[in-house]
């Protein structure tokens, strides 16, 4: 297996507004494979995640219910998303919810995590886990 690689952004102007939002959910579309659809059945790294949104927003998903534990492979542990994070994401992508946000800014998030091509973007490799 090779490593995942992606271009993960400075740090979070807040999560609590629409482009925070686009970015917590482009990294769960990337951590998820790049799917076009998320789904609460699919795993999640928690590193990775950790590197694209940030340490203290996963622990907020997971507070919050969003995210919860799936199970851990050596030390890297496995995250899911749960219906009630997967509806979160819903709304939030429709505009509703507490931090609505857009598909082209989540759109922008993901090719911006994936191809890079922004000076304040840093490539970064995750080791393959064995499962």
């Amino acid at each position: 297996m090779s490593s995942i690689e992606f271009y993960v952004p400075g740090d979070y102007d807040s999560p609590l507004t629409a482009s925070g939002r686009g970015r917590t959910i482009a990294a769960f579309h990337l951590a998820q494979g790049d799917v076009e659809f998320l789904t609460k059945v699919t795993e999640m790294r928690r590193d990775v995640l950790n590197r694209l949104m940030s340490p203290s927003a996963v622990s907020y998903w997971i507070a919050q219910k969003w995210l919860e534990k799936a199970r851990d492979v050596g030390r890297i542990q496995l995250l899911r998303l749960t219906a009630k994070g997967l509806v979160t994401c819903k709304n939030s992508v429709n505009g509703g919810g507490n931090v609505p946000t857009t598909a082209a800014l989540v759109a922008r998030w993901r090719a911006n995590m994936k191809r890079g091509g922004v000076s304040s973007f840093t490539l970064v490799s995750f080791d393959p886990i064995s499962d």
